[in-house]
């Protein structure tokens, strides 16, 4: 029912592209890391499905599916009780949730992995460390990024267990990430790996990875953070969204006050929600440093789920009240209208899948002068015509850009000389709580020669 039948931004594309064209890390199908576990197991699917949407949303189905059933298991919540149904609704309901599901990225995989990995890492039983160890290489080989979420539990496991289990516990670990990474080297070159994993990994965090070494104003990134996790990720209000998220908020920051003041007074008890939050603690720094908060909302998933995991606990305080009881009853409606409205808009085609759309649309040759990424998307599905980079002023000097009808994607009017007529030609839009990737596209026709200012 939510699921979307176009290639909605550049990161889907890459994953898209490596499923029904081929694993290719030297032609960014998909970028390094590779994610070769959620690629293998996209490309099995493909084989049967023949569709991308279908393949995306089975794993995003069966991804929820697992966060859910170990969730109620961290969580230990009665079977059958109030809170134990509340905590499969709010998390089948999550807005969050609910867009990764189907989008074609392996985010939501990585996040049900960790999940699982976390619930048997924090048995006391050797044999569930095991299987734990096993999930997290390949969580690692699915999100390489959601490493620091089990930082903690190894190193309880490392504090309490004899060497031995420790060694086994390793070995396990090991073969988690073997069973990927062998396969990636042959299909690679181990070279060839070692080279692409030296350039992207410089590039992620000192061009374009949009961490804070590049992205350095930490009133933004803090201000970002807050933001996708409270209104991306838990559906609350924020200055131009829909009216009902107020309503959503008014009901949801009791049962956040109630969840965690009963985690407060139970904490000794709750030694896996310790344990989860301190994992998420260290996790929020690792992205706060190294991720891309201020452009990319789904950075923040893994916290987004810490709280939705938390707010059923609230029940415990909540139900002993009129008052509290009728106002969870208004959260979970106004939750499902929320999801439900954003999954429709979801399936409508973003901003630059609409661009895509109106350049294919073209009989005429064209010129399309934009940057880099916009013209990789273009020419990925399907738009024919020339592309110039408009970053590059040599390459606009030695085009001559108006043998053809010329547009500009995006606001490069410091590029252009003055003598050039640029006009509006149309704009495209969708809703940025749905993708914040190019929410707002504005295209121009440009009329006369360009030259270097």
């Amino acid at each position: 029912m939510s699921s979307i039948y176009y290639i909605e931004d550049i990161d889907s594309l890459r994953f898209a592209l490596s499923i029904f064209d081929g694993f290719d890390l030297e032609k960014l199908q998909p970028h390094f890391p590779g994610y070769p576990v959620f690629c293998f197991l996209g490309s099995i699917l493909y084989l049967i499905t023949g569709s991308l949407a279908n393949t995306f949303s089975i794993i995003g189905g069966l991804s929820i599916f697992i966060i859910i059933y170990f969730s109620l298991l961290i969580a230990k919540h009665n079977k059958f009780s109030l809170e134990y149904f509340s905590l499969i609704i709010i998390i089948l309901l999550n807005p969050m949730f609910i867009l990764m599901s189907n989008r074609y990225m392996p985010d939501l995989m990585g996040l049900s992995l960790f999940v699982a990995s976390f619930y048997f890492l924090t048995h006391n039983s050797s044999k569930e460390n095991n299987i734990g160890g096993f999930m997290y290489g390949l969580l690692i080989g699915t999100r390489l990024s959601y490493f620091p979420l089990l930082i903690i539990p190894y190193l309880i496991i490392f504090n309490r267990k004899k060497l031995k289990e420790i060694i086994i516990l390793f070995i396990y670990t090991l073969l988690g990430c073997l069973i990927w990474l062998l396969p990636m080297i042959w299909l690679t070159g181990f070279q060839d790996l070692i080279y692409l994993a030296q350039n992207q990994t410089f590039g992620h965090f000192n061009d374009y990875g949009g961490t804070f070494f590049t992205e350095y104003n930490w009133s933004n990134r803090f201000f970002y953070f807050f933001q996708t996790i409270w209104s991306d990720g838990l559906g609350g209000y924020w200055p131009g969204r829909s009216s009902l998220t107020i309503l959503l908020t008014l009901s949801s920051l009791p049962c956040l006050f109630f969840s965690l003041l009963w985690i407060k007074r139970n904490i000794n008890n709750e030694k896996n929600i310790l344990i989860l939050f301190l994992s998420i603690l260290m996790y929020s720094i690792f992205a706060l440093y190294f991720q891309n908060v201020i452009y990319k909302s789904r950075h923040v998933m893994p916290i987004v789920y810490f709280l939705v995991l938390l707010i059923p606990f609230s029940l415990h305080a909540i139900k002993k009240t009129v008052f509290y009881r009728f106002t969870f009853v208004i959260y979970l409606v106004s939750l499902l209208i929320l999801s439900v409205n954003i999954s429709i808009q979801h399936k409508e085609p973003t901003a630059i899948s609409k661009l895509g759309t109106y350049f294919r649309s073209f009989s005429e040759p064209i010129t399309i002068a934009t940057n880099p990424l916009i013209n990789y998307y273009l020419t990925s599905t399907g738009v024919q015509t020339i592309f110039i980079n408009i970053e590059n002023i040599d390459e606009i000097k030695n085009n001559n850009l108006f043998n053809r009808k010329t547009f500009m994607i995006g606001d490069f009017h410091e590029l252009i000389a003055n003598n050039v007529q640029i006009q509006r030609d149309t704009s495209f839009y969708h809703n940025p709580y749905v993708n914040r990737m190019w929410s707002t596209i504005n295209i121009y026709t440009l009329n006369h020669n360009i030259e270097q200012k």
